[in-house]
């Protein structure tokens, strides 16, 4: 059940934002713009401590949720990782670990960039802006010349319930690298699911400083749980260690698949448990190698 409502209110979100980028009426702006004011990086740039403050409170409860319910790039990675999957008869993922280095590098790397001014450069990583680059630079001229060749139609029956509007393309440069963005998102969404979230995104490292403390979380049942190992295959985020039964809770996006996918119930959403560790300690590395 808690898959099915975060899948539905996942699908309102990334339906939402794709057409507020899209929108040239101000229409779906009028109505749904504070969707765009609940991103968490135009909020904390915007110095909206209400926003923030309760992103961050989301967050604190049900661990990342915000990126797979309110982020519209991680939306679209699991779109891409599903239809990835579809022609698979098994779950393609599994347990790898933290790309730790990486991560932080790229949020050093990020906070350096807006301080030192050069904000379009650090935009290139950030996820909301990264999802507007694509769908702005790739998918607007074709809605554009939909538009216009209903326009076209409609005129031809007399009715004027469309009009045509300029079709721009971005320069060169603005399309090789929001093709070159997507190609590397899809790849990376393809053969493992949220790696750009947890390797790349500087928003989704943030979060996940938070949501190892996060109230209800997934939590292991071992006396229900028989070792299959369908959670981590199912894993999206590739956080879950079934060997020693331990989920990297400052990765998992709360996305719910694995509660859903066992078949022993031996996963769900709780309070703090001792066999849900967050991160395997050195003697857990060991007794793994």
């Amino acid at each position: 059940m808690l898959r099915k409502i975060r899948i539905l209110l996942a699908a309102f979100t990334f339906i939402v934002l794709t057409l507020l980028f899209l929108d040239f009426t101000g229409t779906i702006h009028l109505w749904l713009g504070w969707m765009a004011k609940i991103q968490f990086l135009p909020a904390l740039l915007a110095v909206n401590a209400g926003v923030v403050a309760a992103l961050v409170l989301l967050t604190l409860l049900f661990g990342r949720i915000y990126c797979s319910v309110i982020c519209p790039l991680g939306i679209l990675q699991d779109l891409i990782s599903w239809f990835a999957g579809r022609g698979q008869k098994k779950p393609c993922f599994r347990f790898q670990k933290a790309h730790t280095v990486m991560r932080f590098s790229f949020l050093v790397l990020f906070i350096v960039l807006l301080a030192a001014g050069f904000g379009q450069i650090a935009a290139l990583i950030a996820p909301y802006s990264t999802f507007g680059r694509i769908v702005g630079t790739l998918l607007n001229p074709i809605y554009a010349w939909g538009n216009n060749c209903l326009a076209y139609l409609a005129e031809r029956v007399g009715s004027y319930a469309f009009y045509r509007v300029d079709v721009w393309v971005k320069g060169t440069v603005t399309l090789l690298v929001a093709s070159l963005t997507l190609m590397i998102l899809a790849f990376s969404a393809a053969n493992h699911g949220r790696l750009w979230c947890n390797a790349v995104c500087p928003i989704g490292t943030l979060l996940g400083l938070v949501s190892r403390f996060a109230f209800f979380k997934p939590v292991f049942d071992l006396e229900k749980c028989n070792g299959c190992g369908i959670c981590s295959r199912k894993c999206k985020a590739e956080c879950i260690n079934p060997a020693l039964h331990q989920i990297d809770l400052s990765r998992c996006v709360a996305c719910y698949d694995c509660v859903e996918a066992c078949r022993q119930k031996a996963i769900s959403i709780g309070l703090y448990s001792k066999t849900a560790q967050e991160v395997p300690t050195e003697t857990s590395k060991e007794a793994e190698k």
